[in-house]
């Protein structure tokens, strides 16, 4: 989510090529979508390590809210310009 959110704002922001990072945040914001979990949690979240660990479907920790809502608004923010 926070790599989504990084390629969307860079975009939006004139730093990164949109036809380099487009593709890849709308891959990115789709496979967010597909982690929100039946009752509405974001699963595949992975819990604060200190090195990589698997997870799977059902975890979740409480920034990946946060990393959605920044995700989710910075792809809205990409589309309303795009269609303006």
């Amino acid at each position: 989510a926070f790599y989504t959110y990084a390629f969307a704002w860079g975009i939006d922001a004139g730093l990164l090529d949109r036809a380099t990072y487009q593709p890849a945040a709308i891959r990115g914001w789709d496979a967010i979508v597909r982690a929100v979990q039946p009752d509405g949690m974001l699963g595949w979240v992975q819990q604060v390590g200190d090195r990589p660990d698997s997870v799977s479907a059902r975890e979740t920790q409480f920034y990946g809210a946060g990393a959605f809502l920044l995700a989710g608004t910075a792809m809205a923010d990409l589309a309303r310009k795009e269609s303006n």
